[in-house]
């Protein structure tokens, strides 16, 4: 199991039976392997460049290539929101945070997209609530 799609799938199908970690863990896979497609896809953008300096003089732009790559679909947005999630349904506010916001900059453009985003209000509006408890409490 190496596409992405097939450990997308698998990952929903953990998620599905509860299987939270080992979900999260799939999801993770999946987000691995979509970044090295990525890294590729910048590297072939600039094939011609083979010194190690000029390479890493280029980082901004095989960041750039990167980014363009990881917005040209879905695919992206939709595994961190899966991630989100997760980490929500485990109480790790922080993390899920992250993944929401990270999801929302992998959102193709002119794309509606909006889960991340209702996600993100969604936790953010528990996690005050759990803060507003904790402070009635002391």
């Amino acid at each position: 199991m190496n596409s992405v799609e097939e450990l997308v799938e698998y990952a929903q199908t953990l998620q599905d039976k509860g299987q939270i970690e080992e979900s999260l863990e799939q999801f993770s896979k999946a987000f691995d392997v979509l970044i090295d497609q990525a890294g590729a896809y910048a590297r072939e953008q600039e094939a011609d460049v083979t010194d190690m300096q000029e390479l890493r003089a280029m980082a901004p732009k095989l960041f750039e290539h990167s980014r363009v790559f990881l917005k040209q679909n879905l695919m992206a947005a939709y595994i961190l929101n899966a991630m989100g999630v997760l980490f929500g349904e485990l109480k790790d506010y922080d993390n899920a945070q992250q993944k929401f916001n990270e999801a929302i900059t992998y959102i193709p453009d002119a794309m509606d997209y909006s889960d991340p985003a209702d996600n993100l209000e969604r936790i953010t509006n528990e996690l005050a609530a759990i803060r507003a408890a904790q402070t009635e409490e002391e």
